[in-house]
């Protein structure tokens, strides 16, 4: 699953979920897009402020590592930051902690959490995140120990609800550059995966806007 387009003539050096291709009838419509180089933004759109990086409605334009390597790699920085963010904006996060919350509480986010079809989960340590329908549980099996409850058994009952499990330290290396870009927040891992395998349409959840 691709999450943006760069248009550029040289090698990038991206992730595999960018759509790196030499030309803009080569995008794939509906994701934000950045453009590389000076000549190829000059000829296709001669109107465009040489001071604004913002070509139009999710589309931006930078320069090329020859012409100004600064600018370039801040500039492509930047985009792949606002891109995973903003494909993590309308993920909630749900820290499930039996000492702070109430039995109703608790009792409404189990109900919740049987809900969801093809839940994700991904073992950090001793907290498990576990993903579905834009919702990520945080469980602590090291509290859960604390309160006497037994987190082998709890963590058996997750497992058995999941569709994927992930637990082996690939898992972090495979994804360390986007969550290095997410705040080094292991806690999207599952969501990112969910992604990669195509589970999720995130041309409906990536909006672009040039901050100041």
């Amino acid at each position: 699953m691709k999450i943006a387009n760069i248009v550029s003539h040289n090698k990038v050096n991206v992730s595999e979920h960018f759509n790196v291709v030499e030309s803009m009838d080569k995008i794939i419509h509906g994701l934000p897009t950045l453009i590389i180089g000076f000549d190829y933004v000059n000829k296709h759109y001669p109107d465009f402020d040489i001071m604004e990086r913002k070509l139009g409605d999710n589309l931006y334009w930078t320069v090329k590592r020859t012409e100004k390597r600064d600018k370039y790699e801040e500039d492509l920085s930047w985009f792949m930051n606002k891109v995973l963010k903003d494909l993590v904006a309308d993920v909630n996060y749900v820290f499930v902690d039996p000492i702070q919350y109430h039995g109703k509480v608790i009792r409404k986010i189990i109900k919740k959490f049987y809900s969801i079809p093809n839940k994700i989960t991904y073992q950090d340590g001793q907290m498990l995140y576990v993903y579905g329908e834009k919702i990520i549980f945080g469980i602590d099996l090291k509290l859960l120990k604390y309160i006497g409850l037994n987190p082998i058994k709890i963590k058996q009952k997750i497992l058995a609800q999941s569709s994927v499990f992930l637990g082996d330290s690939d898992i972090l290396i495979e994804y360390k550059n986007s969550v290095e870009e997410l705040d080094d927040k292991v806690r999207y891992i599952p969501y990112l995966f969910s992604i990669t395998n195509e589970q999720n349409d995130t041309s409906s959840l990536i909006h672009i806007s040039r901050e100041s």
